[in-house]
C-alpha cells in the first residue's frame, strides 16, 4: 500500500456519493445505467451513469405502489372499476379488469406491481388521486418530498416518456418504499390472486429459470420496457448475508427480451465473488494539513478531520486507494471565516470516488485587527494631545507678552 495512505488525507462528501465505483470490464452488461446500494449500510458500492436521466417505462409502478401506500389508510377498502378506469390503454400490459369488478385497493397493488396492469395503475390513480392528472401530481409532491430532483412523473403506469428519472434516485425511491412492510411484501411477491378471481403473477423468475439461472435469487422484483426505454429492473438480493438492492436501466433488448434479468444476474454473481469490508478511511480529528498563516495570531492553521469516515471496499480496492490534495499552502488576513482552502479528492484505482472541501473554521486574525485599531486609537489620542498641548503653550506664551 502507498505510503501516503497513512495520512489519511481525505474526507468524503454525503452518503449519496460515497464509494460509488465502476465495475470492471470484465462485468460485461448491456445496461446503459447501473446502481448497487447495499441496503444494511445505506452506501452506494458500484455504478454506471448513476445520474443519467432514463425513461422510466414501468419501474414508474414504484413511484405508483408509494404514492397510493402514502395517502390510503385502509387497504381493504375496495372500489368498483369504472369504464374510465380501464380506458384509452391499448397497447399496455393490463390485469384483465372489467368494468364492474369489485376490488379492493390491495388488490389493485398487486395487480400493479406484479403483472405490470396499466389497468391496475390507472384505476388506482383515479380513486386515489381524483383523476389521472390529480395522482400524477401527488406522485411528483412526493418525489419533491425525497428530494427526487432530476424525476419527474407524467403518469401512473409508465407508458409516457415523460417518466424519467435516474438510477441513482430509483435506488433511494426503493429503499425508502422497502421500508413499508407491505410495499416489501408486494415486491417480494410473485403469485397473487385478486378479489375478483384474477391471478396475477411476475414472469421475471421465469426469465431466469429459461436462461439456467436460480430463479431464487431476486428476493423481490419489478421490470419495465419500451421500445424507446429499452428493459430495465429493479431488485433485491441477499448475497453471502448481505441485503442489495439494484436498478439496471435500458439494458439492449435481445430476442427474449430478457437482458435486464441477464445484466442484474451478471452483477449479483459479479459480488457474491468479492469479499467487502468496511473500512476506517478517516479518523476524527486526523491532521489533513498545516497550512502556514500570514500575519496572524497564529503562525500556521491546522486542518483537522471533524468526524469518523467509513467505506465499503473490497481488500484490493483499498489497496489502491490514492490522495490528490489540493489545499492551500497559505491564509492571509484577507481570509475569512467560511472561506474554502481548497479540497482533496480520493480515488480507487484511479477513478474519483468523493471529493472533500475544506473551510476556515477559525478566527485567527480577529485579535490582530484589533490590535491595530487599539494602535491607531492610541495614535490619534497622542496626536490629539499634542495638539492640545501646543495649544495651551502657545496660549500661555501669548499671555506673558
Amino acid at each position: 500500500m502507498k505510503k501516503f495512505i497513512f495520512l489519511f488525507l481525505i474526507i468524503f462528501l454525503p452518503f449519496i456519493k460515497v464509494n460509488a465505483l465502476t465495475l470492471p470490464a470484465e462485468v460485461d452488461i448491456t445496461a446503459d445505467a447501473i446502481v448497487l446500494l447495499n441496503l444494511d449500510e445505506d452506501e452506494i458500492i458500484y455504478t454506471k451513469n448513476p445520474d443519467k436521466k432514463e425513461i422510466l417505462a414501468s419501474l414508474t409502478k414504484i413511484m405508483t405502489a408509494y404514492t397510493v401506500l402514502q395517502h390510503v389508510d385502509d387497504l381493504d377498502k375496495k372500489i368498483t372499476v369504472t369504464e374510465k378506469d380501464i380506458a384509452n390503454l391499448y397497447g399496455f400490459t393490463c390485469a384483465g379488469l372489467e368494468k364492474g369488478d369489485r376490488v379492493s385497493y390491495l388488490d389493485l397493488l398487486y395487480g400493479t406491481m406484479l403483472i405490470s396492469g396499466a389497468d391496475a395503475s390507472q384505476t388506482l390513480a383515479i380513486h386515489v388521486g381524483g383523476s389521472i392528472d390529480g395522482f400524477t401530481k401527488l406522485m411528483n409532491e412526493e418525489a419533491k418530498k425525497l428530494g427526487l430532483t432530476n424525476s419527474h412523473f407524467a403518469d401512473s403506469y409508465g407508458g409516457d416518456d415523460n417518466n424519467v428519472s435516474t438510477a441513482r434516485e430509483m435506488a433511494y425511491l426503493l429503499k425508502t418504499a422497502l421500508q413499508n412492510k407491505t410495499f416489501k411484501k408486494i415486491f417480494s411477491t410473485n403469485y397473487y390472486t385478486m378479489s375478483n378471481g384474477l391471478r396475477v403473477v411476475n414472469y421475471t423468475a421465469s426469465l431466469a429459470t429459461f436462461h439456467g439461472l436460480d430463479s431464487e435469487l431476486l428476493t423481490g422484483n419489478k421490470s419495465g420496457f419500451t421500445p424507446e426505454a429499452g428493459l430495465l429492473l429493479a431488485s433485491t438480493a441477499t448475497i453471502n448475508g448481505t441485503n442489495y438492492a439494484l436498478i439496471v436501466c435500458k439494458s439492449a433488448i435481445n430476442e427474449y427480451k430478457s437482458t435486464h434479468v441477464l445484466d442484474t444476474y451478471k452483477i449479483y454473481n459479479y459480488i457474491s465473488n468479492l469479499t467487502f469490508n468496511k473500512y476506517s478511511l478517516l479518523k476524527k480529528g486526523t491532521i489533513l494539513k498545516r497550512i502556514e498563516v500570514e500575519n496572524g495570531t497564529i503562525s500556521e492553521y491546522v486542518v483537522t478531520a471533524d468526524k469518523e469516515i467509513t467505506a465499503i471496499l473490497t481488500p484490493k480496492d483499498y489497496e489502491n486507494l490514492e490522495y490528490k490534495i489540493n489545499i492551500t499552502d497559505k491564509i492571509t488576513p484577507e481570509n475569512k471565516i467560511g472561506d474554502n482552502l481548497g479540497y482533496v479528492d480520493i480515488l480507487v484505482n484511479g477513478e474519483l470516488v468523493d471529493t472533500y472541501h475544506v473551510y476556515l473554521k477559525d478566527e485567527i486574525f480577529k485579535y490582530q485587527k484589533e490590535s491595530k485599531v487599539a494602535i491607531i486609537a492610541i495614535i490619534l489620542l497622542i496626536f490629539i494631545s499634542l495638539i492640545l498641548l501646543c495649544t495651551n503653550i502657545l496660549t500661555i506664551n501669548k499671555r506673558k507678552f
